[in-house]
């Protein structure tokens, strides 16, 4: 185990080598095409459910290069982006009722293809300045009303925001701590953060094994439960207002990882047709397939 980085296990939210003890054997074990694949192992702590991809990677940037990766969301058909354009603005307005009055600056850390930063910059209107930031130096696409940035920017922006959101990114790296300490440098004093995560513990992963969207190996780089997503919050000295169970958009992307088909629009409207099925079977079990925490900074 010490050949891998597992024992002790410092960035362990259970409390570093005081507190994580992994087991010997991976949890998942699969072999995985293309850039960043191979054979990955994905290990789990047993005294906070959190889980880490194995081998390990310095540096992640490489997965990214050129936007290829189905993170950026890139080809939707006008109707997949109508309807995610929809879910993302009624997102929007959920958030800002959470965090409470009306940000002036607002950060969406890797903001991935910008709709989210988008949505929030409609939601706000004039008088807020809305920022996406990511790998590159050119946005995605028209930004609107918001504005882009890359990961250089981030010292400029230290200590000045109101809301910091954080969607499916704190997972895609080795380092939680660290990844998480860059978004709480960016807070003003009495700031919120909103992190969003797959849900280690989703009642679908039995169902797909490998091929669960929840993994996403290897890009998915640590894999968090309840408790371990809470713990690394705490750690940082936020506090925690709200606690939230995610139906995220999952199930479409795997079936066509159990199909070995390329995700596509057919597999969007079929995750579009199954999800108030998805909605209810996470309801019922407690087990949703992603997890979302609105945190404060102190002042």
């Amino acid at each position: 185990m010490s050949a891998l980085g597992l024992a002790p296990y410092a960035q362990c939210p259970s409390g570093g080598a005081a507190g994580c003890r992994f087991d010997a054997r991976p949890r998942l074990s699969t072999d995985v095409p293309g850039r960043g694949g191979g054979r990955i192992d994905v290990y789990r702590c047993g005294t906070c459910g959190h889980g880490v991809t194995r081998p390990a990677m310095d540096d992640v940037a490489a997965l990214y290069e050129g936007r290829e990766s189905q993170d950026f969301q890139r080809g939707d058909s006008p109707l997949a982006r109508w309807i995610k354009r929809t879910a993302f603005d009624r997102l929007a307005k959920h958030l800002l009722r959470q965090a409470g009055g009306r940000p002036r600056i607002v950060v969406d850390f890797a903001c991935g293809n910008g709709l989210i930063t988008r949505c929030m910059a409609d939601a706000l209107r004039p008088g807020a300045d809305v920022i996406g930031l990511d790998f590159f130096d050119d946005p995605p696409e028209p930004m609107e009303r918001a504005r882009y940035a890359s990961f250089a920017a981030l010292s400029d922006l230290a200590g000045k925001a109101d809301l910091v959101l954080c969607f499916h990114a704190l997972e895609h790296d080795d380092d939680p701590h660290r990844f998480i300490g860059r978004l709480t440098a960016l807070l003003a004093p009495g700031g919120r953060l909103v992190v969003e995560v797959p849900n280690v513990d989703c009642i679908w992963t039995p169902w797909f094994g490998a091929d669960c969207e929840n993994w996403y190996l290897p890009f998915h780089r640590v894999h968090f439960s309840r408790r371990s997503l809470r713990a690394l919050v705490e750690a940082q000295g936020l506090a925690i207002l709200a606690q939230e169970d995610v139906c995220a958009a999952t199930m479409g992307h795997s079936i066509a990882n159990r199909f070995g088909r390329p995700y596509s629009g057919i597999f969007f409207l079929i995750g579009v047709a199954l999800r108030p099925l998805q909605w209810l079977a996470e309801k019922l079990t407690g087990r949703p397939s992603a997890l979302r925490i609105i945190a404060v900074q102190p002042e």
